[in-house]
């Protein structure tokens, strides 16, 4: 079989409002990029809503130029019936050559390139590490009913038990009372209980977390309590996988989410981790789920080749 010295690969990042596509090439890097505005779940859409998005995609962001596989990171993506029903999407539309994975996997693909461990905190968290052997080890990521620690509805669930605590007096003071009713736009603390039962929306409770930061960064001390007990639990969640995948101190370590666009969470995490972990390297991420998605595969298609050879 000939050797390619080079591969040139589409990425695909698929989550729960949006899928992103990318063109990548090893030697010139993103050719092209695109984002379509549905998900990528097909829990969420369905396996013909998926196809059908997978087909417009993969047209659009090669413009009918080669490429020589593709990989797909897949938010629901978990289980081996799951990939097995990408798998049929993928040949029913003519795929011959592809990898699949969920899409924490290829984010950390994309941040560290492919060996190391990636927080990810947006609207929930997940703790996901992957050593040299291939080996996939994760942490968290079940479930906003469950404590994600140092995700978007985690901050802000705890922030608004903190403000009931101080309405009723049963804790201290904290400018999270006043903060929350602005945010949310109710008109005291005690109608925030309908936002969980009459009118639930995890994303919009869990966009509160900015302000929980904001007023830890300002020193409220119920704010900056609850960020110092989901980051040390998160350092804890990374210890473990760490060891799972056999790093021992040394590893690297990178971060993707929507809450690390504050600088004083990406400090405090960044601060932490060099404490705890002094031999691992914290590494800011160098390319995104999409990009994390094509490389995957790339090394899949290389391995594939190496064993032919």
């Amino acid at each position: 079989m000939e050797r390619i010295s080079k591969l040139r690969a589409i990425g695909i990042d698929g989550g729960g409002s949006h899928t992103r596509f990318v063109l990548y090439d090893e030697k010139v890097g993103v050719l092209n990029s695109l984002e379509i505005n549905s998900p990528g779940n097909y829990h969420l859409i369905g396996a013909e809503g998926v196809k059908k998005i997978f087909k417009e995609g993969i047209k659009r962001v090669s413009s009918n130029s080669y490429f020589d596989t593709i990989g797909a990171g897949l938010s629901g993506v978990d289980r081996p019936t799951d990939k097995k029903i990408i798998s049929e999407i993928f040949e029913e539309i003519g795929v011959k050559d592809f990898a699949i994975s969920n899409d924490g996997v290829t984010a950390l693909w994309g941040a560290t390139g492919g060996v190391g461990i990636l927080m990810i905190s947006g609207t929930g968290s997940i703790i996901v590490g992957r050593n040299s052997k291939g080996k996939v080890y994760r942490a968290g990521g079940w479930g906003y009913m469950f404590d994600e620690y140092c995700s978007g509805f985690w901050f802000s669930n705890r922030a608004a038990m903190a403000a009931l605590n101080y309405r009723d007096r049963l804790g201290p003071f904290t400018t999270l009372e006043s903060v929350l009713v602005n945010f949310y736009g109710i008109k005291s603390i005690d109608d925030i209980v309908y936002l969980y039962y009459s009118d639930f929306d995890k994303a919009k409770i869990a966009s509160a977390a900015k302000v929980v930061l904001q007023e830890a960064q300002k020193g409220d001390e119920i704010s900056m309590k609850i960020v110092k007990n989901g980051v040390e639990n998160a350092l804890n969640m990374i210890s473990v996988v760490a060891r799972r995948c056999g790093f021992g101190g040394r590893f690297t370590f990178s971060y993707i989410g929507g809450l690390f666009n504050s600088k004083y969470f990406l400090r405090r995490v960044e601060n932490a981790f060099e404490a705890t972990f002094p031999r691992a390297q914290f590494m800011h991420p160098k390319f995104g789920a999409d990009v994390g998605a094509a490389l995957m595969a790339i090394d899949l298609w290389r391995k594939k080749d190496e064993q032919v050879g």
